[in-house]
């Protein structure tokens, strides 16, 4: 993997903690809600926005649910925690 995949990796980890927070019990949520989301709290452009959606699906963290009527997308469990398995993380970096 490369140092930029790792990273970029890292980033969606944060994305998806920040949603599993803002998520209720049914770990349902608008994609309105979640494009917000992602450009006030992480900064990212509007056109990069459904990127990173899609990316996220890929990495099997959402499920896009719907496109048109049904625009929810569903927030898959928590697989890697990016604050409690830090020491995790910086092995993979070369960091200690």
């Amino acid at each position: 993997m490369v140092r930029g995949d790792f990273m970029r990796g890292i980033v969606y980890l944060c994305i998806h903690k920040k949603l599993h927070e803002r998520c209720g019990m049914s770990k349902i949520m608008e994609k309105k809600a979640f494009f917000r989301l992602i450009g006030e709290t992480y900064h990212i452009p509007k056109p990069q926005r459904i990127i990173v959606l899609k990316e996220m699906e890929q990495m099997k963290m959402v499920v896009i649910l719907g496109t048109r009527r049904n625009n929810n997308i569903k927030v898959l469990p928590l697989f890697a925690d990016p604050e409690k398995d830090i020491n995790k993380f910086y092995e993979q970096m070369g960091l200690f």
